[in-house]
């Protein structure tokens, strides 16, 4: 009885800690318990030693017959229940030592492991990181929040330029805007140890802009200023705004304080106009966009944030079929030629230049020395090394893809594009566990990436929980048919594999043959892959450049047909081995 009592009472406990967990109940709560069945342990024995049960019921020990064969079953009866007691709590052990315990640590390393980084990051740089929060409108007119949003971008902006600070980007900082969400978890999902907001209000040409500076840790103000100014004075209030976080941070500045560019007053509000819109996807309000950055440049012609923004207004009227493709990459060049014409160190215009020359022309030399321009002019800039790691990825230089794209995942800690690519690098390098946890942070954000990560656990080897993934709502249907025939593949059951392979070529052969080939590279069907690769990319074989070190097509690398689709695409193995592309980037900042 007392092993028995022991035992349920540790499988009591175990289950009250689970699920008063659950329920938000407090540790009091489960403290209760754990006295109430340890006072219930002496009564427990005494009650065990003092009385039998018996076919009639509860007697005391002394008028029982032990003898009797009737006792003698209830007693047998006792003992199985007992063993079936200590054999539940004994299997319960077992489940929690070897089943749960694993995943509990892997958890912990895990948990244990972003919490070193998060701490490494703040160290590397000190005191001297910084998130740039959207500046509050307090103007009447709701429509001036272009604005205030525009002047914490631009602040955001000139702070990026000091190489001795970490700024993160406006992606990564802007998610925040219109939540009620503390400063110190925000410092804590960004990794930084200050804040900067503050509010703007418009009337006119007159302005008041309040900012502040937090030390995001212990929620303390450490700086806070009114400025009362015209809209003339916008650019001299910034560049103080700037000194002074530069100064309560004791940031001791290795070269000259970076200065806000200079315009047209009207022209820079035009700007942030046309940028408050970036990304809406209306036809309308991309020509809006569009007209809003042209009418910018008449007043300045060598505005560059107007010119960026015309570029990206180009993009979208090229997405949203409003101008060609062709047309749309000779303005966009212009553009970026009209911008190094002006500062001929603005990074992002060197790597736009350089993609462009990669994706569109397939120039990988011409890309590579671009990439490296740009990432030695803008070390910092997210979008600057998310393309500079994708690059590195796409002609498989993993490593280095890794190293640069989680710079960039510092700098833009929430940026989908960043933090996808990385996980792709992850994947290439064979770091699973890694590209595991970072894509499961992607479907975190609600962006998808299900069907990635069903791929994923094919890898591991895994197809129970890729079958999981694959049968989820989250997937369209396409992708969730070709992910269960590549785990029936996998399991090993042919029959059923032939029928969901004809299956896919009858639903999917015209509307998708890009993932039929999927299917049948992974079940190995060599012929079969490459007929439906011709189909999916035979007229615009460069388009394969994106999945010559794809996981899901490696049974076809070592065909010859694999060497003359990377030959005809511009990838050939030779080509990429003589590329030179030696990143360097800044000792802090990892």
């Amino acid at each position: 009885v007392a092993g028995a009592y022991v035992a349920l009472s540790w499988l009591i406990i175990q289950v009250v800690e689970t699920l008063f967990s659950l329920f938000g109940w407090s540790e009091a709560a489960g403290r209760i318990i754990v006295i109430v069945l340890a006072i219930g342990f002496i009564p427990a024995l005494i009650f065990a030693w003092a009385f039998e049960l018996t076919p009639e019921g509860l007697k005391r020990d002394g008028e029982v017959d032990h003898a009797a064969p009737a006792t003698r079953q209830m007693g047998k009866r006792m003992d199985r229940l007992i063993m079936v007691a200590l054999a539940l709590a004994l299997g319960y052990f077992s489940f929690d030592k070897f089943v749960l315990d694993p995943a509990r640590d892997t958890e912990l390393v895990r948990s244990a492991a972003q919490q070193a980084r998060s701490e490494a990051l703040v160290e590397s740089y000190g005191e001297n990181s910084i998130a740039v929060l959207p500046f509050v409108n307090m103007s009447s007119d709701p429509e001036q929040e272009y604005f205030s949003d525009g002047i914490a971008e631009e602040l955001l902006n000139l702070l990026a330029k000091i190489p001795e600070l970490r700024v993160i980007s406006r992606s990564s900082a802007f998610t925040f805007k219109g939540q009620n969400v503390a400063i110190p978890e925000i410092a804590e999902r960004l990794n930084v140890a200050h804040v900067l907001e503050g509010s703007v209000r418009k009337s006119g040409d007159r302005i008041r802009i309040t900012a502040q500076l937090i030390e995001a840790r212990s929620d303390t103000h450490l700086w806070s200023e009114t400025y009362d100014r015209t809209l003339g004075d916008i650019f001299a209030t910034q560049d103080e705004i700037a000194a002074e976080v530069v100064k309560q941070l004791r940031i001791v500045l290795l070269g000259p304080a970076p200065e806000t560019r200079r315009t047209n007053p009207q022209a820079y509000a035009l700007t942030l106009r046309a940028k408050n819109i970036v990304g809406i996807d209306n036809r309308d309000t991309t020509e809006k966009m569009y007209s809003l950055a042209e009418q910018a440049l008449e007043l300045d012609p060598d505005y560059i944030p107007a010119l960026h923004t015309l570029a990206m207004a180009n993009y979208q009227r090229m997405r949203d079929g409003l101008i060609s493709k062709q047309d749309s990459k000779r303005l966009h060049l212009e553009l970026m030629q009209r911008v190094l014409d002006v500062d001929p160190d603005d990074g992002v215009a060197h790597a736009y230049l350089a993609w462009t020359a990669f994706e569109e022309d397939r120039d990988l030399e011409t890309a590579a020395a671009g990439l490296r321009q740009a990432v030695r002019y803008e070390p910092g800039n997210g979008e600057v090394l998310r393309l500079a790691g994708a690059f590195a990825r796409y002609i498989g230089r993993f490593d280095e893809a890794i190293d640069i794209l989680e710079r960039a995942a510092v700098r833009d800690p929430l940026c989908f594009g960043c933090l996808w690519e990385l996980s792709k690098a992850l994947v290439y390098a064979g770091r699973l566990d890694e590209a595991e946890a970072v894509r499961r942070k992607l479907i975190g954000f609600d962006t998808g990436g299900h069907y990635s990560l069903g791929v994923l656990m094919l890898m591991k080897g895994d197809p129970e929980a890729a079958l999981e993934i694959f049968d989820g709502d989250e997937l369209d249907e396409s992708r969730r048919d070709v992910g269960r025939a590549m785990v029936l593949h996998d399991l090993g059951k042919e029959a059923e594999l032939k029928v969901a392979l004809a299956g896919l070529v009858e639903e999917w052969g015209e509307k998708a043959p890009d993932l039929v080939a999927d299917a049948f590279a992974w079940s190995g069907d060599k012929d079969a892959a490459f007929g439906w690769i011709d189909k999916a990319f035979g007229p615009e074989p460069n388009r394969f450049f994106r999945l010559i070190f794809s996981p899901v097509w490696h049974k076809l690398h070592g065909d010859p047909r694999w060497s003359e689709l990377r030959e005809n695409a511009g990838m050939s193995a030779e080509r990429l081995a003589a590329i030179e592309f030696d990143i360097e980037l800044p000792d802090h900042g990892q």
